[in-house]
Parts: structure tokens; C-alpha cells; sequence
């Protein structure tokens, strides 16, 4: 007895069902996976992207700190003690440094933070409204601290064994640090600026 010849299929018939479902299924997967990688990058992008936006801004922060009090004018630094209901170290340091234009003169600075961010406010001549320039967000806190000769480092200025004479103006210290502390995580991050000398 003679076997049955097997059905050949047809080229022009098109694609079955079970093909026609194996071939999305694959497709779906392709893209769920591409999808997957993609979403991964955006999220890496995003918070890479924070991150470098946030050193910048720390960045800026210090650099401006450091050029302003190494070009500190003499005798100008004045701590302003915080409210007594103020946080411990919320006091802000006034300074006056030598103007960037040709006329010369000097500008008035003001160093303070207020909520969370901490500010800096320019005067151009005493008296005037100042101009406030938000300096660094997310400030949990800041500590001032003065370095002296005689006694090293303290948080008051001038300290309270230096005697001023009525008429005579404060001197500044030798060096000043501002160490922030970041809302975000905790972290501290100090700077350490060397005032420009003056007679003592």
C-alpha cells in the first residue's frame, strides 16, 4: 500500500497563525526590552544631570566666597549676631572688598542665609539698597569662624579678650571659615580664606 504524499504548502498562501503570533510575541519582548534600556538611560541622564547642576552650584558658591574675602578691605569684616531665637551659627558677615571696575572704590557685601538658601547681598555704596543674589540652596546650616593671632580659631569677632580702643576700628581676623552644612544628605563642606594682611 502506497503512502500519502505530504501536503506541500502553498508560497503565495501567507503566514499561519501560530507565525503570525510567534512573530508579535517576539516583537513585543523587543520592545518591552528596548523600552526598559531607554527609561534606564533617561533616569541615569536625569539624575546625572542633577548631580552636575549641584557641584556647580557648590562650585560657584566657593569660588565667589574665596574671591571676595581675599580681597577683603581692611578692618570691614563685621559678624552680625543672630536673633536670640536664631539657630547657633546663623549669624552673617558683612565685609567690604575693592570694586572690579576701573573707578576703583569698593562694593558692600552681606553674607546670610535665610529658609534654606544662603544669600549674598551687594551694595554699591553704603546706604544703597542692596541687590540679593542667591548664593547655594539646600543650606541646612552655616558656621562662621574667625582665626586670630593670639587666641586661633573662635566663632565671635572680634574676640572677647581683644581690646578697641573708642574711634578705633576692628581689625580683620587673619582667616576666615564657612563650613555648610547640606540639607540633602548632611554633609559639611568647608572653606578656608586667608583675609589680606593688614597693619596690626
Amino acid at each position: 500500500m502506497k503512502k500519502p504524499l505530504a501536503t506541500r504548502r502553498d508560497p503565495m498562501a501567507g503566514f499561519s497563525l501560530v507565525e503570525v503570533l510567534v512573530a508579535l510575541a517576539i516583537f513585543a519582548l523587543i520592545g518591552v526590552a528596548g523600552f526598559s534600556m531607554l527609561d534606564q538611560v533617561l533616569r541615569t541622564q536625569r539624575l546625572t544631570e542633577g548631580r552636575l547642576e549641584r557641584l556647580a552650584e557648590l562650585q560657584r558658591a566657593m569660588h565667589l566666597i574665596t574671591l571676595d574675602f581675599s580681597q577683603a578691605r581692611n578692618s570691614s569684616l563685621v559678624l552680625d549676631p543672630p536673633p536670640t531665637d536664631a539657630a547657633a551659627g546663623a549669624a552673617s558677615v558683612s565685609l567690604q572688598r575693592n570694586a572690579a571696575d576701573a573707578a576703583g572704590g569698593s562694593v558692600n557685601l552681606r553674607y546670610e542665609v535665610d529658609q534654606d538658601t544662603l544669600f549674598r547681598d551687594i551694595a554699591a555704596k553704603a546706604g544703597s539698597d542692596p541687590a540679593r543674589q542667591p548664593l547655594l540652596h539646600g543650606v541646612a546650616a552655616v558656621e562662621w569662624q574667625f582665626y586670630a593671632a593670639s587666641g586661633g580659631w573662635g566663632s565671635v569677632w572680634p574676640p572677647a579678650d581683644r581690646v578697641i580702643l573708642p574711634g578705633q576700628a576692628t581689625p580683620n581676623p587673619l582667616a576666615i571659615s564657612l563650613t555648610v552644612t547640606l540639607a540633602e544628605n548632611g554633609n559639611h563642606l568647608r572653606r578656608v580664606v586667608v583675609l589680606p594682611g593688614e597693619a596690626r
